[in-house]
């Protein structure tokens, strides 16, 4: 009864005729760790459904042909692969290059963040931010699509970008909290521009390369460990459950907060910090790339004993390339944590995001 369902629903989203039944032969959901994106593929045609975690009775879906065969029948969302493409968060940005399709990318939100080199040389369009996009603009990068991030409850121009043909698709990685969940987000993009095979292939890598790292830490040498900072008088922290702390957690470190519900962040009083600080071996993503900066921002950060007596890291020497490239790379950020592991034995070389904070 439930795979009756599930077939039922599927025709109902994808607009076509009963011609095509046999397009869904296979309903099984090729994502394994994501849990807003759900990917279908037979031999004709490929479902894709982005759920909204704030209301998950909504959901997006893209009916696209199988573009690795020339079956095809019925209504499609795009007739051939996308190739030109509005990325208006780093974290899609990550997700094309590494797949190699800088070519795709047309126009973005702010040149000034991209990381890329190659893709800065080709000169996508500034378009502004997701809630002020400029309309005019992206009409003129000739976009057939706009990928945003979702962060508020609708997006401001999708009636007038969608009159002019240029469909609109909301894209939630940002909230998924199992690290190769927000990677294989990495599928998406593959998909939508007809590169199917090399997203797996990349995705597979990223998946071998994160358990491998992951099965290797010695549980019994671990660090104690803070993450956060100072914003007005609270100092933020992720929760237990989010996608950081399942970093850490990956990686052997001790995080102090493992055990506190939520997949957000927790807001703690600085006299609160001031008196685990002690404790503390390793404090992660402080926001400041010196010392000298975390106290002219706050300056009862001088109090704290972690400043001297632990290890500080952070990625603010290049923000750019953390948040293009971390999201589909949670391999790399497992090994910048797992060589944090090592103390004062630390090589920097090998070191991909994070420097010392000093």
């Amino acid at each position: 009864m439930k795979l009756l369902y599930l077939g039922f629903l599927i025709l109902a989203v994808s607009c076509t005729n009963s011609t095509n039944k046999k397009d869904y032969n296979s309903i099984i959901n090729i994502c394994r760790y994501s849990q807003w994106l759900k990917i279908s593929e037979s031999s004709e045609a490929i479902l894709i459904q982005i759920q909204n975690p704030d209301d998950t009775t909504k959901k997006y879906s893209l009916r696209l042909p199988n573009f690795n065969t020339s079956e095809r029948s019925g209504t499609y969302t795009f007739d051939e692969p996308v190739q030109r493409l509005v990325c208006l968060s780093s974290t899609h940005i990550g997700m094309m290059t590494e797949l190699d399709l800088r070519a795709n990318i047309v126009a973005v939100s702010n040149l000034k963040y991209i990381y890329d080199s190659q893709l800065k040389s080709t000169n996508p369009m500034a378009v502004g931010e997701e809630q002020g996009i400029d309309v005019e603009k992206v009409v003129k990068s000739e976009a057939e699509a706009i990928i945003y991030s979702a962060f508020s409850s609708s997006f401001v121009k999708e009636k007038v970008l969608k009159k002019l043909g240029i469909q609109c698709i909301p894209n939630f990685d940002w909230r998924e909290v199992q690290p190769l969940g927000r990677a294989e987000w990495i599928l998406f993009y593959g998909y939508l521009t007809g590169q199917q095979k090399q997203a797996k292939l990349k995705f597979d890598e990223i998946c071998r390369n994160y358990e491998k790292i992951k099965n290797s830490f010695d549980s019994s040498d671990s660090l104690r460990t803070l993450s956060g900072n100072i914003t007005g008088d609270f100092w933020y922290a992720p929760a237990g459950e989010s996608y950081h702390a399942q970093l850490m957690r990956d990686a052997g470190l001790s995080y102090i907060f493992s055990n506190e519900k939520g997949t957000g962040s927790l807001a703690y009083s600085f006299e609160k910090i001031l008196g685990i600080s002690s404790e503390i071996d390793l404090w992660l993503n402080p926001g400041f790339k010196t010392k000298q900066e975390i106290i002219q921002s706050y300056p009862k950060s001088n109090m704290l004993p972690i400043l001297d007596q632990s290890s500080l890291f952070c990625y603010t020497h290049n923000s750019n390339k953390y948040w293009e490239r971390s999201a589909c790379r949670p391999d790399l950020v497992l090994a910048d944590y797992s060589e944090l592991k090592k103390g004062h034995n630390i090589d920097p070389k090998k070191l991909v995001f994070y420097k010392r904070v000093r």
